[in-house]
């Protein structure tokens, strides 16, 4: 029998805090679930990645190693209230899942 992990997901935005967003990542590790960033454009990517690198190097002394594996999804917006906007339906981003390399 597989034991489900939980994964929470968080999103990054461009003016996400990038220390804030390590110190979620360096939690759900250390609890144990999985982690996963979705992020929408490249000032949202290189928050993300920074967060990631930061969190390593917080993990880094305890002897944990983190690893990113990104791959593209669509985003269903047709939910989201975008007053005097011509509203996408869709759009592309990016998630990492983040993981403990073994």
């Amino acid at each position: 029998m597989t034991k489900k992990i939980e994964v929470e997901e968080l999103r990054v935005a461009a003016g996400t805090n990038v220390g804030k967003l390590a110190g979620a990542i360096v939690s759900i590790i250390n609890k144990g679930a999985g982690c996963e960033l979705v992020a929408v454009g490249a000032s949202a990517c290189n928050q993300a990645m920074k967060a990631v690198a930061r969190a390593n190097g917080f993990l880094g002394p305890n002897g944990v190693s983190l690893s990113v594996k990104p791959c593209f999804i669509t985003l269903d917006l047709s939910n989201e209230n975008r007053e005097g906007q011509e509203a996408k339906s869709e759009v592309t981003a990016l998630r990492f899942k983040v993981e403990v390399d073994n």
